[in-house]
């Protein structure tokens, strides 16, 4: 007995096909939604094969919108509004009491920073409710603009890809981290390996896999500051940062690690920095949130922290001025 399959429309398809409603360019919807051109595609045509006809013509530059789809797209943008109508009316009904402030961050963010961070004695309604969903770099992008988070928490450097820098994105500056070279140590303390052996002798490198590619062009900044190319050979690729320490420990190879996550580690004496400043660079932890989807504690847990954050750069500016003094 056969069985028929029914596919279950998201919200995000809708909000997919309204966004190739205002730019009809596949490429540049997707760009707005943050996500891949190709998987962008797929979504239109899942919401297509939802509907069960076409809503696009793509035969035609800028498309165009069938007789199907140009009907379906004020129903489409009244069907938005009611879900997340819905979703603040169930919330505000709810109560703040039982309100759970969602986040996905990267997973040394989420280990490392956030549990003080989020601990602080200052913040409003302490303690905060929350849940947290850990994820690469792409992934943290992905659940805040698809709506499956209420915030991100990922780090940030001007010249890393510029992912959240176009879209309906808004972001704040809550700390800062340093990318840096560390090595395992031998029993006298001595790092296992050095960035100025002789040349022609590879240094095992622990790398980021290529999932994690923002860390990775970070690090490719890094390396070019060097006086000469390194001579590195990837022993061993992992999209997290602990599994790279750990490769370090262990005595495996050389790796650029968030400075929060290897701190005690050097204290234990179980790694050591090598290259100095030059092979490390400073980076921020940013909070994103999407604009215009906001419910009453996510509204006022983003005003305390813009606040806090104005009021930390005031400090900054007076602090500067006295040094210039």
């Amino acid at each position: 007995m056969q069985r028929t399959h029914e596919v279950g429309m998201e919200l995000a398809w809708l909000e997919d096909f309204l966004e190739i409603v205002a730019t009809r360019n596949f490429s540049t919807a997707a760009a707005a939604r943050n996500i891949s051109q190709p998987a962008f595609s797929r979504r239109i045509k899942s919401l297509e094969t939802w509907v069960g006809a076409d809503l696009v013509d793509r035969s035609t530059y800028p498309i165009h919108l069938t007789s199907a789809g140009i009907m379906f797209v004020p129903r489409c943008q009244e069907m938005v509004r009611d879900m997340y109508r819905l979703r603040t009316d169930c919330r505000n009904v709810a109560g703040a009491s039982s309100q759970l402030l969602t986040f996905a961050a990267l997973h040394t963010l989420a280990i490392y920073f956030f549990p003080s961070w989020i601990s602080a004695p200052d913040m409003p309604n302490a303690p905060v409710r929350s849940s947290m969903h850990t994820a690469d770099f792409l992934e943290c992008v992905e659940h805040l603009s698809s709506g499956k988070c209420d915030f991100a928490i990922i780090y940030d450097h001007p010249d890393g890809p510029p992912v959240l820098e176009t879209g309906p994105f808004e972001s704040l500056q809550i700390g800062k981290d340093r990318l840096i070279l560390v090595s395992g140590t031998d029993p006298t303390g001595k790092p296992h390996f050095s960035i100025d052996a002789p040349e022609g002798t590879k240094i095992p490198y622990l790398s980021y896999s290529w999932s994690d590619g923002y860390l990775g062009k970070l690090i490719s900044l890094i390396q070019s500051r060097w006086r000469h190319p390194l001579n590195l050979s990837t022993v061993y690729q992992s999209s997290l940062a602990e599994g790279l320490k750990q490769m370090a420990v262990a005595g495996r190879g050389i790796a650029w690690l968030p400075q929060i996550c290897v701190q005690k580690s050097i204290a234990q004496g179980e790694l050591i920095q090598i290259g100095g400043q030059q092979m490390s660079l400073e980076i921020e932890i940013r909070i994103f949130r999407r604009v215009g989807t906001r419910n009453r504690d996510g509204e006022a847990f983003w005003k305390y922290l813009a606040q806090k954050s104005e009021l930390q750069r005031g400090r900054s500016i007076i602090d500067s001025t006295l040094t210039m003094r």
